[in-house]
């Protein structure tokens, strides 16, 4: 046992509730205000997490607006959700809103920082699944209302890597595509695509499921970046390191599971840095 818990960082046992086989449904909560602004702007910060999430196509999102009979009470709340095959309820509260400016060579520049905790719910168990607080924030010549409504918007770029980050999708590698005899695998194809919201770019870890110290684990033996989503069900994809484990396992017949992750980026939204630059 601790030469398996030594090896930790070359193990990682892949836990069945990251697998997607099919689209999960997230019922969005009316969200709480604690930053005393108005309703109007609450919305606007719920709705651009609606349309980011949405946006990556992973999941089936429905509106608390659209369903107004639903029980108060939490646990029941949560019970009649399950009920109707939802899987996860997503709770916000826009916690609050900082304003400055600043003068430069006669011009004023306004800045606002939005800070915003988002919370998901697992409808069976009533277990929270994740509470992350964020704060965006945006910088403009302009006014300090437009700091703020373009902040708001930055939501919506910063889900992408929140459902990339709890909703990951489990698939296999299907079929080899370019392989080096002294490199391994270059190319392969893995069994996800765009019905899961897959697009260029992803990235996915690949673990083989191999015999260690007597134990059946799942070992890490490479990862891919996804190069070309071919279907529904199918992408394209660069291996980016373990070609050659990855072609002894595949020719051996062992299964290899994939499984998507964030990309590894210091910056949280790039898109936001680019829209600024565009200004």
């Amino acid at each position: 046992m601790r030469k398996l818990l030594a090896m930790a960082t070359l193990l990682l046992t892949v836990i069945a509730a990251s697998a997607q086989d099919e689209k999960k449904v997230v019922f969005v909560e009316e969200f709480h205000n604690n930053a005393g602004y108005n309703k109007i702007t609450v919305n606007n910060l719920r709705q651009a997490i609606i349309s980011g999430i949405m946006a990556t196509e992973r999941l089936t999102v429905v509106d608390a607006t659209t369903l107004p009979d639903l029980p108060k009470v939490r646990n029941e709340r949560l019970q009649a959700l399950g009920e109707k095959g939802f899987d996860y309820m997503l709770e916000g509260t826009l916690n609050s809103i900082t304003e400055s400016q600043s003068t430069s060579d006669g011009k004023t520049s306004y800045k606002a920082e939005v800070n915003y905790t988002l919370v998901l719910i697992d409808t069976s168990t009533g277990v929270t699944e994740a509470s992350e607080t964020y704060t965006d924030s945006w910088s403009t010549g302009k006014t300090a209302d437009e700091a703020i409504i373009k902040a708001l918007g930055n939501a919506q770029n910063r889900m992408k890597r929140f459902v990339n980050e709890f909703f990951r999708v489990q698939a296999t590698v299907k079929a080899l595509d370019v392989v080096d005899n002294k490199k391994g695998v270059k190319t392969c194809y893995v069994s996800v695509g765009s019905g899961m919201g897959i697009q260029k770019g992803q990235i996915f870890e690949v673990y083989a499921l191999v015999d260690i110290a007597g134990e059946k684990v799942n070992k890490k033996v490479g990862e891919l970046k996804a190069k070309e989503v071919m279907s529904a069900t199918l992408t394209l994809c660069d291996v980016k390191n373990g070609g050659l484990d990855i072609k002894k396992h595949f020719d051996a017949g062992t299964a290899l599971k994939v499984i998507s992750r964030p990309s590894k980026n210091i910056f949280d939204d790039v898109s936001r840095g680019l829209d600024k630059l565009l200004q």
